[in-house]
């Protein structure tokens, strides 16, 4: 019997300077996690510290910190979402203050905008039709990239709005192997889809795990390999949110960047500390590890 020669994986370990470098001016870029949970902060100010402009940013169905801070600091041109906010914190005050001086653009569709989106935008359509009953929402009255035309099949009238498909997805997760093999420790929530969607995906993770403990578990497997482009191991990389089944937020954190002023909080937290082991230090190993047992 003929042996097949299995090709051998390419690992696709990277920095965080590598992975920002990815992101260029102008790119459309989706974040994943959800509220206060999951979200890459760490490759976020790797972002904003190589002082990327004009992004198209697609925000996750409920995002905080991660779209607040890229709008404070002037990465962002154009911002598809369907919330920003802190939540039992209050308002997201950079993206508050800076949709009310014009200084962004604001894609404001709902939560189906979102995923019905970025589902077509993974199987390359052009556009996604709704169902009946979506007219009588607000969203298709006012946003404009809603649009109208005919059912070729019934001739009524529908509701349509165009494909997501961003240039890059970031998502943060508990596991990854070296070749991009992800696991969550907990909700995926949107983080799969902007994967499939999106032309490039890089992971950060807590952890490299072996390609072997992948394969004994497979189901725990929550995106395939083949959709990753890099893996960067970033431990504590949502600090100040959660990282699901590693640690929780860092809520007198968010608080603090809520109520600061935003060059000041720049100035301390991304452009200051030399790298993401200096941020880390600046809250203490104490104080970390303290988060890992609140879970």
């Amino acid at each position: 019997m003929d042996v097949i020669d299995t090709p051998q994986r390419t690992p696709k370990l990277g920095t965080l300077a590598q992975a920002a470098a990815l992101i260029t001016d102008g790119s459309t870029l989706a974040f994943g996690g959800v509220h206060s949970h999951n979200g890459p902060m760490a490759l976020i100010r790797e972002i904003v510290r190589r002082g990327t402009k004009g992004l198209k940013l697609i925000a996750n169905v409920s995002a905080g910190m991660p779209a607040d801070l890229l709008v404070g600091a002037g990465c962002v041109d154009t911002l598809t979402v369907c919330y920003v906010g802190m939540e039992h914190l209050g308002m997201a005050p950079r993206y508050r203050k800076a949709v009310e001086e014009r200084r962004i653009q604001v894609i404001d569709g709902d939560e189906i905008y979102y995923v019905l989106g970025l589902k077509a935008g993974a199987l390359g359509l052009p556009f996604v039709p709704y169902p009946p009953g979506h007219e009588a929402r607000d969203n298709p009255k006012r946003e404009p990239t809603y649009r109208r035309t005919t059912d070729p099949y019934t001739g009524r009238e529908i509701i349509v709005s165009p494909a997501i498909a961003p240039d890059v997805a970031i998502i943060h997760a508990a596991k990854c192997d070296p070749y991009g093999n992800v696991v969550h420790l907990g909700s995926v929530v949107g983080d799969a889809l902007i994967a499939k969607a999106s032309r490039r995906t890089i992971v950060t993770t807590e952890e490299i795990v072996t390609l072997e403990s992948i394969q004994a578990d497979p189901k725990r497997t929550s995106i395939p390999g083949h959709y990753i482009d890099m893996v960067v191991k970033v431990p504590y990389g949502s600090h100040p949110l959660s990282c699901h089944g590693v640690y929780n937020h860092d809520e007198p954190a968010l608080i603090a960047y809520r109520d600061a002023d935003i060059d000041a909080y720049l100035r301390d937290y991304v452009f200051g500390p030399a790298d993401h082991f200096a941020y880390l230090e600046k809250f203490g190993i104490e104080r970390l590890l303290n988060l890992r047992e609140s879970i």
